[in-house]
């Protein structure tokens, strides 16, 4: 299995780093066993599981990835997702998005691209400095040329490709990806219906069919959009609730909490520090399976 050395165990500080031209990286930590439903991914990426497991539920399927397992998740596909704690360890992963040059730069003969969630076990030892070296040159700033950080991350892509597997960028994204990718770059905006239509080349009336058509509307996916992302904030910074609600749009904690709370079925306070018997969303734990990160 493939081992991960002490000091590249958990990162020193709870924040997402992103670097143009390379990637964006982050640690995620959770400390209850909770179902999160219907999450999209918003770039092709990698898990790296380094405490409990991530089960992955798509279309019936059920895949889990342990510790040491490497989890390829393409752009756009949506999927229930649980992490599942180890005691009072808790779930800790290691996620690691590429940028959109190197998917598209990215020229690997043979290999085939990644359609849907893939576990890839027994990774080759020399795998795990491939990936440290690439997390540490998005977090790295200034002391590594740009250029660098993008090869040690082009890196990682090298290794996919050599055993097989490629990111493929999305050919002709259609507007609802369009719209997704604009508003992901963004969440706190006050995102309108009729700029975003012009924007991607649309009248407000044919962006409202399309959403239609999906089964969404435009309100309904700003929201999502902005859930997923507090989601992901909770999960990995140490940034309070109320901050993060102001990062994702909303000026009243309470009733983000409340949207929260309707989106996901729990409350954002239970990603980090609630201990519970069973969930209320469904993911059942025993009493002692969730653990406690450190409070905010």
């Amino acid at each position: 299995m493939f081992q991960i050395s002490d000091n590249f165990s958990i990162l020193p500080d709870r924040d997402i780093a992103r670097r143009d031209g390379a990637g964006t990286t982050a640690c995620i930590m959770q400390s209850t066993r909770l179902l999160c439903k219907r999450l999209a991914s918003p770039a092709p990426g990698v898990v790296l599981v380094q405490k409990g497991q991530k089960i992955i539920l798509d279309g019936g399927m059920q895949t889990k990835a342990r510790v040491g397992d490497l989890v390829l998740i393409p752009e756009g596909l949506t999927s229930d997702i649980i992490n599942e704690p180890d005691g009072l360890n808790g779930y800790q992963a290691l996620a690691l998005q590429f940028a959109p040059n190197l998917i598209t730069e990215a020229a690997v003969s043979g290999a085939r691209p990644v359609q849907d969630v893939k576990v890839l076990r027994n990774m080759p030892p020399a795998f795990e400095e491939a990936y440290s070296k690439a997390v540490e040159a998005i977090r790295s700033g200034p002391l590594l040329p740009d250029s660098i950080a993008a090869s040690r991350v082009n890196e990682v892509l090298l290794w996919l490709g050599a055993l097989g597997h490629r990111f493929a960028p999305i050919a002709n994204p259609g507007p609802i990806e369009r719209l997704r990718r604009i508003i992901t770059s963004d969440p706190s905006h006050s995102w309108r219906a009729p700029d975003l239509a012009k924007a991607i080349g649309m009248s407000e009336a044919s962006l409202r069919r399309k959403l239609a058509a999906s089964g969404t509307s435009f309100s309904e996916l700003l929201a999502d959009i902005r859930m997923t992302t507090a989601l992901t904030l909770l999960q990995t910074t140490d940034k309070s609730v109320t901050q993060i609600a102001l990062d994702v749009g909303y000026d009243s904690a309470s009733r983000f909490t409340a949207r929260f709370r309707a989106r996901f079925e729990f409350a954002p306070s239970e990603i980090r520090n609630h201990r519970r018997e069973v969930d209320r969303n469904g993911a059942k734990t025993d009493r002692n399976s969730a653990a406690l990160v450190p409070a905010e």
